[in-house]
């Protein structure tokens, strides 16, 4: 929506050069592992369609770090639809996992850090 967009107009040589920002914030809750929440049903459903989405950012990701990158293919998910325009051309990103000491979740901790 035009409420998430900043934009900043200054007249240059007579042309009018426009900067716009965009805030993207997603929050993946759900991407657990199903063997340590129990999920079943839609929650389950949900989860697996996020791990989906995710390893779809990463293909993505991992396509924009190459220094050919060819054809990206960012219709393989939601997420990745929306956030194209954020992801491609003049974009900074962050990202903000969260993560856990217990050994419970080790194995989540390590792919979250990797992802």
């Amino acid at each position: 929506t035009d409420d998430d967009k900043e934009n900043d107009n200054e007249i240059r040589d007579g042309i009018v050069v426009s900067t716009t920002s965009t805030l993207n914030l997603v929050d993946l809750a759900g991407s657990e592992s199903v063997r340590h929440t129990g999920a079943i049903g839609m929650q389950k459903k949900e989860g697996g369609m996020i791990n989906q989405s995710l390893l779809t950012l990463s293909k993505v990701l991992m396509s924009l770090g190459k220094s050919n990158p060819g054809h990206i293919n960012y219709r393989d998910s939601k997420l990745t639809r929306i956030l194209k325009p954020s992801l491609s051309g003049n974009a900074r990103m962050a990202v903000i996992c969260c993560i856990s000491p217990s050994n419970k979740y080790r194995e989540e901790t390590k792919s979250t850090l990797q992802f």
